[in-house]
């Protein structure tokens, strides 16, 4: 039975799950802050610094991305003939069907069947999901960006039957933590980490010079945390610059544009601003032409969906923070991996990511297509890596 919260307001919280790459939880925040970095005394090399900083990672971003090692599993573990379901929050989010493909490429290599059940953004299609998943009797569950609070008795029902179930892309709630039959994939960190490399981007690109808008989603302590986190790198980055914020919270996505105009308009002088994920740019956009400034704005924003990457391309963007969705895959498969070998489940907390700019993104090939692949990224090669953790290579 799931847990009695309406659907819009479970699509609301879970969606902003999703867009922060992707994440999780519930709350709400104030309307329109003031966030001005005015520190006293700083000193123009202070600034020198972070801006070299900032340069020296971005650079490093820029070319395809060094694919970290996996942990190898402490036994082999044998999936031929296992079964599997993928639960996708809403499997119409490229991101999330992204991630799914991933994960049926990775266990298929390890000779098992992988089925995909839609949640549909909806708590009684995702229980759904995870009952029918119960009745059929599969070896294993991974679930994408479902906080586990959201659907409790299911997730328990399910893990009592004795199926292995893996809660990908979420932080441990409801009080709920790992045990050897459900076990967090907790990418978190790594939210946290691609919204400081934002700032890096927009301190690479601006220099001392940068006078941004921040746009802080409020949806959950998560989200919050992670706009703290990019906000907190920017300033340390430059003590000397500019930076205000506007808030929003996904169910109210449509105001981020008049929020990013009055905040325009009261701070003319403004040349960057930074949106959370591709799917929020097209308001903020509608904020930068309401105030009169389309084309004086630098767009800063993550994920790499295809149109942020076209929008890259024609210049309506400026930075484009890449999110590989079929590598992410591969590591809620490695997680269920770790989880039937016993092994602790680790952390999503390595930052995997390429910043596409006008400089790199005009060789590419742009297609829905192409985007289920690893071209954009510089090729499949963490494959390898997985393969031989897991004892099959």
């Amino acid at each position: 039975m799931p847990h009695p919260l309406s659907t819009r307001r479970f699509t609301a919280l879970t969606t902003a799950t999703v867009t922060a790459l992707l994440l999780a939880a519930c709350g709400a925040g104030e309307k329109g802050s003031t966030e001005t970095n005015t520190s006293g005394g700083t000193s123009a090399s202070a600034g020198s610094a972070g801006t070299d900083e900032a340069k020296k990672n971005v650079a490093a971003w820029a070319g395809t991305p060094q694919w970290p090692d996996v942990p190898k599993l402490s036994k082999k573990v044998d999936l031929k003939g296992k079964r599997f379901t993928y639960v996708a929050l809403g499997d119409q989010v490229p991101v999330i069907h992204g991630i799914g493909v991933g994960v049926e490429q990775a266990l298929s290599a390890a000779g098992a069947k992988v089925d995909t059940c839609d949640g549909k953004f909806n708590p009684t299609s995702v229980a759904s999901c995870l009952k029918t998943a119960g009745d059929e009797k599969v070896d294993g569950v991974i679930t994408s960006f479902i906080d586990y609070q959201m659907a409790g008795p299911a997730f328990d029902q399910l893990a009592r039957k004795g199926v292995k179930v893996i809660a990908g892309g979420v932080a441990p709630s409801g009080g709920r933590t790992n045990d050897p039959t459900l076990a967090f994939y907790d990418n978190t960190p790594r939210v946290f980490a691609l919204h400081e490399a934002m700032a890096e981007s927009a301190v690479a690109q601006l220099g001392d010079g940068a006078k941004v808008v921040w746009a802080k989603l409020m949806d959950s302590t998560t989200t919050r945390t992670a706009s703290a986190k990019g906000i907190a790198k920017f300033k340390e980055l430059c003590p000397g610059c500019q930076i205000e914020s506007v808030e929003f919270t996904t169910v109210n996505l449509d105001k981020l544009g008049l929020a990013i105009s009055a905040a325009l308009l009261s701070n003319p002088d403004t040349n960057a601003i930074v949106v959370p994920v591709d799917t929020m740019v097209p308001s903020a956009l509608q904020g930068i032409q309401s105030a009169g400034k389309a084309g004086k704005i630098k767009v800063f924003s993550s994920s790499s969906d295809l149109a942020g990457l076209q929008r890259v391309k024609d210049g309506r963007q400026t930075s484009d923070l890449g999110t590989p969705v079929l590598y992410e895959g591969w590591r809620f498969a490695h997680a269920m991996m770790q989880l039937l070998a016993g092994d602790e489940v680790s952390k999503g907390d390595q930052l995997v990511t390429r910043d596409f700019t006008k400089d790199n993104v005009g060789p590419l090939t742009l297609t829905p297509q192409k985007y289920l692949t690893d071209d954009w990224f510089g090729g499949s090669g963490y494959r390898d890596k997985f393969l031989t953790a897991w004892g099959l290579k």
